[in-house]
């Protein structure tokens, strides 16, 4: 899924002013039940595609995460999660953010399926309750 440009949308209330998500992505209802199978699998996928710059635990201190000229967010925080919504985290992962010719962060929109996607968005909304 590939990101649209600033002038395509607007932002929403909660989301940062430097990566608006489309309101209409943003009202999206995650469509997968909280189950221990699709956390597990959601956390396989989060280890695979996301640890590098997140961290294991989610707190954005993953390897890679110093090469970056803004440090990957800390998922865990309990603010910056009661403000996204499911369709807003969804829409992240899938789009990825860019700024300029920087890449913030990957999409991971063309490499998995959309119920994949919302795993992850399980498995991130988990990573507040560690």
């Amino acid at each position: 899924v590939p990101a649209p440009s600033p002038a395509e949308h607007t932002t929403t209330g909660s989301a940062p002013t430097d990566w608006p998500v489309p309101p209409e992505e943003a009202a999206r209802v995650n469509p997968l039940p909280s189950t221990s199978q699709n956390l597990k699998k959601g956390g396989t996928l989060f280890e695979r595609y996301c640890t590098a710059c997140h961290g294991v635990s989610g707190r954005g201190d993953g390897p890679m995460a110093e090469q970056w000229s803004r440090l990957p967010k800390d998922l865990t925080h309990p603010d910056r999660q009661a403000r996204m919504t499911d369709g807003e985290i969804f829409w992240k992962i899938s789009a990825g953010h860019r700024h300029g010719q920087d890449e913030i962060m990957p999409g991971v929109g063309y490499k998995l399926n959309n119920e994949d996607r919302w795993r992850l968005v399980l498995f991130v909304r988990s990573l507040v309750k560690r």
